[in-house]
């Protein structure tokens, strides 16, 4: 068997987006800027490619691309609107498939509404295990109240999109700066309020919880389920 070399982050997105064009500072859709990241000196980046590495080897890069292009546009959003987010967040859900893989077995994406794995909601099944997963980002907010608000918010939505089951997990993903060392999930005082906000709220919701710094799903600032 062939076994394919990790590609990088910025050559997925290019796959997935060939009409936005590279942009270091003159297009401020964010897919444009990260289509001139690299991997190297970088972990978010090193570890989004290898996300979508895993999603290649369970055959789901077609969901993901759906997806993003159902969230972002084909084309570059010159930084209006929320399609920016939209496409980080389908990233999250290839990052906690990645890690469902590594951690929990062979996983099934499903959907959680009539809108199908396309365009709607979507859990992580593993059947082996009768386990499912919620991914999840946290958006960025004006203050930290409202970040952790926001982490009770996603725990109750994960809490209706799992069905009972032995195993039911929040994945929760921090949400990407272009400055991110100097964000959440990297400052210690920034970073601890939401780690005990999102074990409150999972443990009022009877969730597994895992938190990430942005795209980091191989090496989680917390993990408990």
């Amino acid at each position: 068997m062939t076994v394919m070399p990790p590609r990088e982050m910025a050559a997925w997105l290019h796959d997935f987006f060939p009409n936005i064009a590279p942009s270091m500072s003159g297009d401020p859709c964010w897919i444009a800027w990260m289509l001139t990241r690299e991997a190297e000196h970088n972990p978010p980046f090193y570890w989004l490619g290898r996300a979508l590495d895993a999603a290649a080897d369970g055959g789901v890069t077609e969901v993901f691309r759906a997806r993003l292009l159902a969230a972002h546009g084909a084309d570059s959003c010159l930084g209006r609107g929320d399609r920016d987010h939209r496409a980080q967040d389908v990233l999250t859900e290839a990052c906690g498939y990645a890690w469902t893989a590594a951690h929990l077995g062979p996983p099934v994406l499903e959907p959680v509404d009539e809108r199908g794995l396309e365009e709607g909601a979507l859990r992580i099944h593993v059947p082996s295990h009768d386990a499912y997963v919620a991914p999840r980002r946290v958006w960025p907010q004006r203050t930290m109240t409202e970040v952790m608000q926001a982490v009770g918010s996603l725990a109750e939505a994960a809490s209706q999109a799992l069905p009972p089951a032995p195993g039911r997990v929040l994945y929760t993903d921090l949400w990407h700066d272009r400055m991110y060392a100097q964000s959440v999930g990297y400052r210690l005082e920034l970073t601890e309020p939401i780690q005990q906000a999102l074990r409150h709220f999972a443990g009022e919701y009877h969730l597994g919880h895992v938190l990430t710094r942005p795209f980091q799903w191989g090496n989680p600032v917390e993990a408990w389920y």
